[in-house]
């Protein structure tokens, strides 16, 4: 179940639009509430409650969203489609470029999915690996002819 996202995304702008904001200069800290999305590129998340640690730079380098669940959607390379994933609480560490699903995680990838209570993609390399309390579940589709 390889799940690779445009390349190209990462060097794109990040928007965040959200209900309130509070920005803490002191801490390098943004709180969004309230319908928050987040866009860079093909990749969008939604989730009731954001937090963003930023570099000195002001890039982000922690986004940490909480959800009933928080969803996530980003294009894959060669128009394979795209990439969703569910979960209670979504961490994304931008230096290692890793989204990290924790709490009834849930990966699709066109007709495969895997589900478990934590889940970690690793955007760059193309790969995932999960695992915590419970069984992991997965689904592997054939390709048709």
């Amino acid at each position: 179940m390889p799940a690779w996202a445009l390349k190209d995304d990462a060097k794109q702008p990040v928007f965040i639009e959200a209900d309130d904001v509070e920005v803490r200069e002191s801490d390098s800290t943004s709180v969004y509430v309230g319908n928050v999305q987040v866009d860079q590129g093909s990749m969008r998340l939604l989730a009731d409650h954001v937090t963003v640690y930023h570099r000195k730079d002001r890039q982000p380098r922690l986004i940490i969203a909480l959800g009933n669940p928080a969803k996530y959607r980003q294009l894959r390379d060669n128009d394979e489609g795209e990439v969703q994933a569910f979960a209670k609480r979504m961490e994304y560490d931008a230096d290692k470029d890793e989204l990290t699903l924790i709490g009834d995680g849930l990966l699709i990838q066109g007709a495969d999915r895997l589900a478990g209570e934590r889940i970690v993609y690793d955007r760059a390399k193309a790969q995932f690996r999960a695992g915590g309390s419970g069984r992991v579940k997965i689904t592997i589709t054939p390709e048709q002819e």
